[in-house]
């Protein structure tokens, strides 16, 4: 029975999962207005695909990549095959240059690569019809569908540093070349690295799939083995809005809600939901207009880009960041109003974790957005109870607009200092333990991690009972410049993480416990470090402005 239908009303990866779950034996093809691929289905599994085919992933193109045949030979067999009007594979069977097993093993790999490819077209119509309609199966080759679906799932993840396969990547010239660490796939994939060869040159001479190379890519570009050309030689100015780290976070957030949207709802009012949440978001004219998940990531960012330069209006990354965290809220508040609070905690689960996976240099930004989405796994947030104030991520850059203000500090100050945040730290840290055990220290842990100071000051801290040498060690450090630290910098980094473990406090044990911790931290001041009296006044108004 014919199907026809639109990609943006029925997804071409449920067609291509139907047509396996029922053991179909047809013909899938799928057009745009410049584009067709037509996919041969046998009792359910891929046999056969035509059209479609990118220079580098054609099999005369795979068996030369594979050392399988001489770009003489393959010029020769052309001709052979258009004058018999047969298929390549056919005539190199037929004249032994190649055995049956090499034959399908590469059109194994060209199927899918084929058939990933056109899974990810927006823009498509198709047509399933039963039957193969007279074609001839000389090659016995069946390919799974259900793993090409997953497989260009995977494949959107890497959109953000490999948005097409004309981008051109170099070696760092930060890397040591003159020893390797990378797995065999890897390093020739970095040999081959030259500053002139496109992803789809890569491809093409290695005769990997193009899923694994974008692995290997990734894999290199998080090592800082790779950058993207001209990357060094065109460095931002201060005036210009860097989108592209922003942007390309939450493009994968919004894909993992979308998808599960879609799953129970259907893409058309998955679709719509995001618009609505968009529309919703106080920056929806300033940038968010421009945006939509039909278009690729590098457009979105161009014609966010283009609108934010016509505006003449300054935007801060801030600005990004408040503007996407909206429009996400907006989008799980859709998700718990349909599926209720378990699917919509489930999938911020999920997100959270896709943002623990992301590359070193995205890894400050990922926490600081990971932070936030943590309260909407609460369901009181989600129903819109309580809000996080302004929606706006907690920076990992200090205490943001509560900063201590400079204090002249003399003598022992440092260690003072360190031993004042000390005795702080034990007094939330014990009542956190009384309730919620152990998960008190990992909530400690993860504030220092999420910290612009992690790797310096505060990786040298373990908090003590009572007096002891730490302390030394750190004034010590401090006064020589080995930190690159000023006394000031020692007070807003400790301020930030007892403000963040406060704030964890109150989320998790309620108001009214933070009071009684804070009237216990007044006490322990008057009696043992009055001199930081004002620091403790200062934290306490900054959690009365800016409520959890």
């Amino acid at each position: 029975m014919p199907l026809n239908g639109d990609v943006k009303t029925f997804p071409l990866s449920a067609i291509v999962q139907m047509i396996h779950e029922e053991r179909k034996t047809g013909m899938l093809a799928v057009a745009t207005p410049r584009r067709r691929c037509s996919i041969y289905f046998k009792g359910g599994k891929i046999i056969f695909v035509r059209g479609n085919t990118d220079a580098e992933l054609r099999l005369g193109a795979l068996l030369k990549a594979n050392n399988l045949l001489t770009e003489e030979r393959l010029q020769d067999m052309l001709a052979v095959a258009k004058a018999m009007e047969k298929r390549l594979g056919t005539v190199l069977l037929e004249r032994n240059h190649i055995n049956a097993e090499q034959l399908a093993s590469i059109l194994n790999l060209q199927f899918k690569e084929v058939v990933t490819t056109t899974l990810s077209w927006d823009d498509a119509k198709f047509t399933y019809t039963d039957g193969l309609d007279g074609y001839v199966e000389d090659v016995n080759v069946e390919v799974d569908p259900v793993r090409l679906v997953a497989e260009a799932k995977k494949r959107g993840e890497f959109k953000g540093i490999i948005p097409n396969d004309q981008v051109v990547f170099q070696i760092s010239p930060k890397v040591d070349t003159t020893k390797s660490v990378h797995a065999a796939r890897d390093l020739r994939v970095l040999l081959l690295l030259d500053g002139r060869r496109s992803v789809a040159h890569i491809i093409k001479e290695t005769g990997y799939s193009r899923l694994a190379v974008y692995r290997s890519l990734a894999k290199l570009h998080a090592q800082n083995a790779i950058i993207r050309k001209g990357a060094d030689k065109q460095p931002a100015k201060a005036a210009t809005l860097e989108l592209t780290p922003v942007t390309t976070l939450y493009w994968s957030m919004l894909q993992l809600v979308m998808a599960d949207l879609a799953q129970e709802l259907g893409e058309r009012k998955a679709s719509a939901s995001l618009v609505s949440s968009l529309r919703q978001s106080a920056y929806y004219e300033r940038f968010l207009k421009a945006f939509s998940m039909d278009q690729d990531l590098g457009a979105n960012i161009n014609q966010m880009q283009a609108l934010i330069r016509q505006q003449g209006k300054p935007l801060s990354q801030q600005d990004v960041i408040n503007g996407f965290n909206q429009a996400i809220v907006g989008l799980l508040a859709e998700e718990y109003r349909f599926l209720g609070f378990k699917a919509t905690s489930n999938t911020v689960q999920r997100v959270r974790a896709n943002l623990d996976k992301v590359p070193a240099n995205q890894r400050p930004l990922a926490q600081a957005i990971s932070k936030f989405l943590h309260h909407y796994q609460n369901e009181d947030y989600l129903r819109g109870a309580k809000k996080v104030a302004t929606a706006e991520v907690p920076a990992a850059k200090g205490t943001g607009e509560h900063k201590a203000q400079p204090l002249k500090l003399d003598g022992g100050s440092d260690s003072a200092i360190i031993n004042f945040y000390n005795d702080m730290f034990q007094l939330v840290i014990g009542d956190l333990q009384n309730v919620v055990g152990a998960k008190a220290m990992g909530l400690f842990q993860g504030l220092i991690r999420g910290s612009k100071h992690s790797g310096t000051l505060l990786s040298k801290f373990d908090m003590q009972d009572g007096a002891n040498t730490i302390p030394l060690q750190l004034k010590a450090q401090v006064k020589t410049g080995e930190l690159g630290l000023s006394t000031q910098d020692l007070v807003q980094t400790f301020q930030q993480v007892l403000r963040g473990l406060l704030i964890e406090e109150s989320r998790l044990l309620g108001p009214k416990a933070t009071d009684s911790t804070m009237s216990r931290m007044v006490e322990k001041v008057a009696a043992t470090h009055q001199q930081f009296r004002p620091l403790l006044e200062q934290l306490s108004a900054s959690l009365k402005s800016k409520p959890a």
